[in-house]
């Protein structure tokens, strides 16, 4: 697991429909993060599909991501829940 620590870094962002990004869980990572590497190769494996927010990339997912917590992966879902961390994995 990795701990968010403000860096800032270039933008880049992705566009998807409203429609689509509100159906799907939001997984907020930081480059460099083997937690993070593990849930996305976990999920990815499962046919689990989710919008990244690399929070090295944009200072406004760097700040989202902090309401919810301060260990990545960041996982919130559609129904609200949020998860921390992935299971076995530290970092």
């Amino acid at each position: 697991m990795a701990v968010l620590d403000g860096r800032r870094g270039v933008e880049w962002v992705a566009r998807k429909p409203k429609e689509e990004w509100m159906t799907l869980p939001v997984v907020f990572t930081l480059v460099g993060c083997p937690a993070c590497d593990a849930l996305k190769g976990s999920w990815g494996e499962q046919g689990i599909e989710f919008e990244e927010r690399r929070v090295d990339l944009k200072q406004e997912w760097m700040d989202e991501a902090r309401r919810y917590g301060d260990v990545v992966p960041i996982v919130v879902h559609p129904d609200g829940r949020v998860e921390e961390g992935f299971p076995g994995v530290m970092g």
